[in-house]
Parts: structure tokens; C-alpha cells; sequence
């Protein structure tokens, strides 16, 4: 039996959304998915050295390589890579709906 906890790893978009926001352009990270382990969960991302971090909103966590790694190859086999591409609306050609509130009786005393 092992007593080891293995490392839990979630690609795409959907997954890091939840743990930190969209970078800028320049911006050294690239963000690749979830990590988990226990209690420990973030959005996983590598750096421009290709160490891999945890993101939990602007706080950064170094993770070690070796066994992100291995979790990230299983999670591939598992769940290839796909970009998550948000579905756009579709366009109404309803018009908007008119809500009409309208004002309390208020009692008056003469």
C-alpha cells in the first residue's frame, strides 16, 4: 500500500480560471492547468526557466519538477491538450425586456 500521495494534474483553461487570472502578454508564466495534492490546489504554470509553480491569484509556489512532470505526462495520456475556446453568445434578436417597477402605496394619516 502506498502511503504517498501523488500529484494531481487538470489541463486547460477551465482549470487555471479558477485559481488566478489571464497574464499579459510578456508575462514570464504560462499557465497550463490545475495541480493538486491533498489540501494543496493552484492553477500550474512554467516559468520562462521551465520550473514548474503553483499560481493561487498572484502568489507564486515552486513545485518539485520531476514529480509535476511525471503527473503532467499521465495527465496528457489521459486528457490531451485541447484550448478551451469560450463559446461566443448567440445573438438575440428579441429585443431586451422592459421591467417596470412600480411604487408602494405609502399610507398617509390626516
Amino acid at each position: 500500500m502506498r502511503n504517498k500521495v501523488d500529484w494531481l494534474v487538470k489541463l486547460g483553461e477551465v482549470e487555471w480560471s479558477r485559481f488566478t487570472y489571464a497574464r499579459a502578454e510578456g508575462d514570464p508564466l504560462r499557465l497550463l492547468g490545475s495541480v493538486r495534492r491533498g489540501a494543496q490546489l493552484g492553477a500550474l504554470a512554467m516559468t520562462a526557466d521551465e520550473r514548474y509553480v503553483q499560481v493561487v491569484g498572484d502568489f507564486v509556489s515552486p513545485l518539485p519538477n520531476g514529480e509535476i512532470s511525471r503527473a503532467l505526462a499521465r495527465a496528457r495520456r489521459l486528457q490531451p491538450y485541447e484550448p478551451y475556446v469560450r463559446p461566443r453568445p448567440a445573438a438575440s434578436t428579441a429585443p431586451a425586456p422592459v421591467v417596470t417597477v412600480k411604487r408602494r402605496r405609502v399610507f398617509v394619516a390626516v
